[in-house]
C-alpha cells in the first residue's frame, strides 16, 4: 500500500513539476511580448514590470529546481535501483546462484513489467533447475548403481578369466596326458605342470611296491634326483602318510648360487583310485613364495588327472603285452589268419597273411597283430575268384559260418589257397570269426605235375611207342624188301632215341632239382658252341632262317659245362623253331654287358599269352592255347634251361607279345677276367 501511495504521489508531483515548468515558459514568453509591445509605457514601468517578471521566472526556476531535486531525483534513483537489482539478480542467476523471488514492484510501468517478466523467468529457471537437480541426483544415483554393477561385473569377469585360465591349464594337461602311451613320454607331462604352476623344477616319481621305481625329472640334475630319492624327508613323509605336504628349506650355498636362499617344496601323492594305493608322487619346487592352500588344491586336482592317465597307461601296457603275446603266438602259425571282430568292426591279420597278400604290406607290424586299416577289397584285388570270395566274405561278416572249404587262387595262380571259417565265442556270446587261409600251392603243384606227367607220358610216350610197335609188327608179319626194312629200322631207331631223350630229360630235371647233377666246368669261347648249334638246327629246317648277330672279333669266354651249354642253346632254338610253325627268322644275338655275356634267342612266331609267363619255367608246363596245343612237347625244356642257368650263376628272362614273337635272354658271368688272371 505504501509502495502504491508513493507511486501515486510521485505521479502528482511530476504533474505539478510539468505545470510549473509550463507556466514558467509561458510567463517568459509573455514578458518578452510585453517588453516588445511597450511603446506607450514608461521605461520605469517597463523595467518594473520586467523585474517582476524576472522574479516570477526566478521563482519558477527555483520551484523547478526544487521539483527536480526532491521529486525527479528520487524517481530516477528508484528506477535505477530497480535496474541495478535486476542486473545483480540476473548475474547471480547466470552464475547458477540462488536469488530471492519475492518482489514488490508495480507491473503497470515498463520497469515493473520488466521486473515481473524477469522474476517469472527466474521462477521458471529455478523450477527447471530444481527439476534438473533432481534428475541429476537420480542420474548420480543410477551412476553409482551402475558403477557398483560394473565393479561386480569386473570382479565376475576376473573370476571367469581366472577359471578360464585354470580350465585351459587343466585342458592342456589333460591333452598332454591323453597322448601318453609309455612312461618315457611323461617328461612332457612334468614339463607342462612345471610351466603351469610357475615352479622352477620338479619331478614325477613312479612308485612300485612302496619303492621309487623311476624318476621323470624337469630341470633337475642327476645329483638332485638322487638326493630327492634318498634324502628328502618331505617325500618320505608323504609316501608314509599319503597326504599332501609342503615345506621350505634354507640352502647355505651350492655350486651355482654362492649365497643362502630358500627353496619351497611341495609333494602331492598320486593314488590308485580303485585300490587306494600310492602309485606316484608329484614333486615341485620354487624360490619366490611357499605353496598356499589354493596352489596345493590345484596340484591335487592335477594329481587326480595324472592318476587316471597312469592307470590308463598301465592298462594299455598290459593290453599291449597280451596283444603282442597273442600276436607272437598267431605269427608262429604257418597258416594265414584273418580275425574279424564283429562288435568292434575291426580286422586283424598275422604275418603269414601279409606274406600272401602283398598289397597289405604297407600295414605290416612285425610285433603285433595288425589292424587292417585298408578295406577288405584290398585283399580281393589279388584274388582270381574275386566275386565268389566277396560273397563268401559277406556271409562271414553277417555272422554265418559257411560249411566246408572255399578254394581260390591269387595273383593269377601264383598261390592256391583253401579257406575255412571258425566262430570265436566267449561266455556264450559270439566275439568274432577267424578265417584260416591254408596255402596249398605245393599240393596243387604236385597234383598239377602229376597230371602233366600223366598227360605227357600218355602223349609223348604213346606216339613213339606206337610207332615202334607198329613198325616191328610189320617187320615180324611181313616179308619186306631190304630198303623198306632199313627205313622201318631207322624209324624205330629215331623213336627209341626220342624215348631215350625223354627219359634223360626226366632224369636230368630230377638230378638238377636235387642238386646231384654234376657239371664239368671249363673256360671256353661260347660263340663256337652257338655257331655249332645254329648250324645243326638250320640243317633240320627249311622254313626257318637261323641268324647269328655278334662281333666275330670278340671272345665270349665263359666257365661252364659245354654239354650243358649245348643242351641250353638246343632247347631254346628248338622252342623258337617249334613255336614259329609258319617259318620265319630266328635271330641269336651275343653281347657283352659289363662282367656278363648276354645271349638272346628271338623268334617271330605265335608268342606266349601273358597269363602263362609266370609258369613258363615250371616242370611239365605247356602253354595252353589253340596254336601251341597241337605243337606238343614234354614241358621240361625250359625247366631244364632254368636249372642249367642257375647252376652257372646266371639268369634267364623272357619277353613275349602274343602273335608277334618271343625273346629269351640268358646272362652268364664272363670268364675273361679270370682267364687273364690265370695267364
Amino acid at each position: 500500500m505504501k509502495h502504491w501511495m508513493t507511486e501515486k504521489l510521485g505521479r502528482q508531483l511530476m504533474a505539478i513539476f510539468y505545470s510549473v515548468f509550463a507556466l514558467s515558459v509561458i510567463t517568459s514568453v509573455a514578458s518578452y511580448l510585453y517588453v516588445d509591445n511597450a511603446d506607450g509605457r514608461t521605461k520605469e514601468q517597463v523595467l518594473d514590470q520586467l523585474q517582476k517578471t524576472q522574479w516570477f521566472w526566478f521563482l519558477n526556476l527555483m520551484i523547478f529546481l526544487f521539483c527536480l531535486l526532491f521529486i525527479v531525483r528520487p524517481l530516477i534513483h528508484r528506477v535505477t535501483s530497480q535496474l541495478r537489482e535486476l542486473n545483480v539478480k540476473s548475474r547471480r542467476l547466470a552464475e547458477g546462484k540462488s536469488i530471492s523471488l519475492e518482489h514488490d514492484v508495480d507491473s503497470h510501468n515498463e520497469v515493473g513489467q520488466l521486473t515481473a517478466s524477469f522474476y517469472q523467468m527466474a521462477r521458471s529457471i529455478s523450477s527447471q533447475h530444481a527439476e534438473l537437480s533432481a534428475k541429476n541426483q537420480e542420474m548420480e544415483h543410477n551412476q553409482e548403481v551402475l558403477k557398483q554393477k560394473q565393479n561386480e561385473l569386473e570382479r565376475a569377469l576376473e573370476v571367469t578369466r581366472t577359471n578360464e585360465l585354470h580350465l585351459q591349464d587343466r585342458n592342456e594337461l589333460i591333452e598332454t596326458l591323453a597322448s601318453k602311451e609309455s612312461l618315457f613320454d611323461y617328461s612332457s607331462v612334468i614339463s607342462t605342470i612345471v610351466r603351469l604352476t610357475k615352479t622352477e623344477f620338479g619331478a614325477l616319481l613312479l612308485i612300485k611296491n612302496n619303492e621309487i621305481a623311476q624318476v621323470v625329472p624337469k630341470e633337475m640334475t642327476e645329483e638332485q634326483q638322487e638326493s630327492l630319492k634318498t634324502e628328502s624327508l618331505l617325500l618320505k613323509r608323504v609316501m608314509i602318510s599319503k597326504e599332501t605336504a609342503h615345506s621350505s628349506k634354507k640352502v647355505a650355498n651350492d655350486d651355482l648360487i654362492k649365497y643362502p636362499y630358500h627353496v619351497y617344496e611341495g609333494v602331492i601323492p598320486i593314488m590308485d583310485p580303485a585300490k587306494e594305493e600310492l602309485i606316484a608322487c608329484l614333486y615341485l619346487a620354487r624360490f619366490d613364495a611357499p605353496f598356499n592352500q589354493q596352489d596345493l588344491a590345484e596340484l591335487e586336482s592335477f594329481s587326480k588327472q595324472i592318476a587316471i592317465s597312469l592307470m590308463r597307461m598301465s592298462l594299455y601296457e598290459q593290453m599291449e603285452y597280451e596283444r603282442k603275446e597273442t600276436a607272437q603266438l598267431l605269427n608262429s602259425v604257418r597258416e594265414a589268419i584273418l580275425y574279424i571282430k564283429h562288435e568292434e568292426k575291426t580286422i586283424l591279420g598275422n604275418q603269414a597273411l601279409f606274406d600272401i597278400f602283398q598289397s597289405l604290406q604297407v600295414e605290416e607290424d612285425n610285433d603285433s597283430m595288425t589292424f587292417l586299416e585298408v578295406r577288405p577289397e584290398t585283399m580281393f584285388e589279388q584274388m582270381d575268384q574275386k566275386e565268389a570270395f566277396e560273397a563268401y566274405f559277406e556271409e562271414v561278416l553277417s555272422g554265418e559260418i559257411p560249411e566246408g572249404m572255399f578254394s581260390l587262387s591269387i595273383d593269377q595262380g601264383e598261390y592256391f589257397i583253401q579257406v575255412y571259417a571258425e566262430a570265436i565265442a566267449h561266455g556264450g556270446h559270439s566275439k568274432g570269426t577267424i578265417l584260416v587261409f591254408r596255402d596249398v600251392t605245393a599240393e596243387t603243384e604236385v597234383d598239377r605235375v602229376k597230371s602233366e606227367l600223366v598227360s605227357t607220358v600218355s602223349h609223348e610216350l604213346r606216339t613213339p611207342l606206337s610207332s615202334i610197335y607198329g613198325f616191328t609188327e610189320l617187320m615180324l608179319k611181313r616179308d619186306l624188301d631190304p630198303e623198306r626194312n632199313k627205313r622201318y629200322l631207322q624209324t624205330i631207331h629215331d623213336e627209341s632215341k626220342r624215348l631215350t631223350d625223354l627219359v634223360s630229360d626226366f632224369l636230368n630235371v630230377q638230378r638238377m632239382e636235387s642238386g646231384k647233377q654234376e657239371y664239368d666246368k671249363q673256360i671256353f669261347d661260347l660263340k663256337e658252341i652257338v655257331k655249332e648249334q645254329i648250324q645243326f638246327y638250320q640243317a633240320a629246317t627249311e622254313q626257318h632262317s637261323l641268324q647269328l648277330d655278334l662281333n666275330d672279333e670278340q671272345d665270349f669266354m665263359v666257365e661252364a659245362d659245354a654239354n650243358s651249354m649245348k643242351q641250353l642253346l638246343g632247347n631254346l632254338l628248338n622252342n623258337a623253331v617249334k613255336y614259329s610253325p609258319d617259318g620265319g627268322d630266328v635271330v641269336v644275338t651275343m653281347t657283352h654287358q659289363h662282367n656278363q655275356i648276354e645271349l638272346s634267342v628271338r623268334d617271330f612266331g605265335i608268342g606266349i599269352p601273358s597269363h602263362s609267363m609266370p609258369h613258363l619255367f615250371s616242370k611239365f608246363y605247356r602253354v595252353d592255347n589253340s596254336d601251341s596245343r597241337k605243337i606238343g612237347g614234354t614241358g621240361l625244356g625250359l625247366s631244364i634251361c632254368k636249372e642249367i642257368v642257375r647252376a652257372h650263376d646266371g639268369n634267364i628272362e623272357v619277353e613275349s607279345i602274343l602273335g608277334e614273337g618271343t625273346v629269351f635272354r640268358v646272362k652268364l658271368p664272363s670268364a675273361t677276367d679270370a682267364l687273364l688272371e690265370a695267364e
